[in-house]
């Protein structure tokens, strides 16, 4: 069997031949070389296009480096026989510090004074939009790997914890209330914070829109750190300028890189940082586990971890 992967730093080599020492590693140094070397391959980790599924003839398995699959899922990949899998609960932990950071820096203000630090004003006793999240909601959209650890996190600072979720049918204690997505109107209507953790697919293109804001409280905050389109960013500017919902924390824009003139890069109501909730020293040890054990697991015939339904898209 053979593997085609990046290049890789001696210590992951090692430890991806140490789990699977019958396979081949075949290390391919950018896309063009990837596609020469692809032909006899059986498996992919790191390289995935339409041109490659195409000439991979022998490819029987993709492992993709991130927990969301919406550019893997063209007509090549979705309607072969070819399994996907991906890295859910590799970004999870830090994705949902990250959450919780937004969520925070909301509740004391600090998207308001770190501009007066800048500006060098010193106003202790001014009339500042501060909260205490101690008792307050939270509603996660989607009880995936990173909804539960967002909720997690939530919960233990003593928030109250709502969620919806397509498929997810197990209820952790400290979720409250688990509900199908038809029920997403009666949560955002009790959420004091709203956190985006789903993935993209047609079903939640633009699931979050003008009628979504209108059912927020006019002091509740939106958290995406899913993607980009999951918002209607255009309904999103005119909610917080219309003051229908209290600030907004994105992690995620369209487009990527968010343009320069955009309305939302001025508001002070809004926490923009550029896609990289999921950034952090451990992510890629994670991310090898994974790869490790999935490649143990398909040279030993058994069922791989976080296999996608290409259908669904996630």
């Amino acid at each position: 069997m053979k593997l085609l992967v990046p290049p890789m730093g001696e210590q992951a080599l090692k430890q991806v031949r140490e789990a699977a020492p019958t396979v081949e590693m075949v290390i391919a140094e950018n896309q063009n070389d990837a596609l020469k070397k692809i032909v006899d391959v059986d498996a992919t980790y790191g390289f995935v296009t339409p041109e490659l599924i195409r000439a991979g003839k022998k490819l029987r398995w993709v492992q993709v480096g991130s927990a969301g699959v919406e550019s893997y899922l063209f007509p090549e990949l979705v309607e072969s026989d070819i399994i996907l899998t991906n890295a859910k609960g590799v970004y999870a932990i830090h994705i949902a510090e990250h959450v919780m950071s937004l969520v925070l820096s909301f509740a004391r203000a600090l998207n308001i004074l770190i501009h007066r630090q800048i500006d060098e004003i010193w106003e202790s006793r001014a009339n500042l939009p501060v909260i205490e999240i101690n008792g307050l909601t939270l509603g996660t959209v989607g009880l995936g790997g990173i909804g539960l650890e967002v909720a997690k996190s939530a919960h233990a600072l003593g928030m109250r914890i709502l969620a919806v979720d397509p498929t997810q049918t197990q209820q952790p204690d400290y979720v409250e209330h688990l509900w199908r997505l038809d029920k997403l109107h009666d949560m955002l209507k009790e959420a004091d914070f709203v956190a985006i953790c789903c993935p993209l697919t047609l079903q939640t293109r633009n699931m979050m829109s003008t009628a979504e804001f209108k059912c927020m409280k006019p002091t509740a905050y939106l958290i995406n750190i899913a993607r980009g389109g999951i918002v209607d960013q255009e309904a999103l500017i005119k909610a917080l300028e219309a003051k229908e919902i209290a600030g907004a924390g994105l992690d995620v824009t369209v487009p990527e890189p968010l343009p320069k003139g955009n309305p939302l890069w001025q508001m002070e109501n809004v926490i923009i940082t550029p896609h990289m909730a999921g950034q952090s020293p451990v992510s890629s040890r994670r991310l090898m586990t994974i790869l490790c054990e999935n490649l143990k697991r398909f040279v030993n015939g058994e069922p791989l971890l976080n296999v996608v339904d290409k259908k669904l898209g996630y």
